[in-house]
């Protein structure tokens, strides 16, 4: 074998290993980048998701008394009236 060889072989096995090293670095980049865009659409269908609606609330007192007040009023107006 010639010394040349193993040169050649340990030059080449040095550019492997950054090409190596590079591609992993990507690799883990794209795996932290396709984490983040599952959070974001987790987060963007939570805000999107219809929220439930409030039962509609009873009557208050206030209107229940202006209801016996009209209702009273009518009354004794169309008593007075047929009378």
């Amino acid at each position: 074998m010639y010394r040349d060889d193993d040169v050649a072989r340990t030059e080449r096995a040095s550019s492997l290993i950054d090409e190596i090293a590079g591609l992993e670095r990507k690799k883990v980049s794209h795996a932290a980048t396709d984490h983040r865009l599952d959070e974001a659409r987790r987060e963007l269908a939570a805000l999107q998701a219809p929220t439930p609606e409030a039962p509609p609330r009873p009557p208050s007192v206030i209107v229940h008394l202006v209801v016996f007040g009209v209702t009273a009023g009518a009354a004794y107006l169309g008593y007075t009236l047929l009378i």
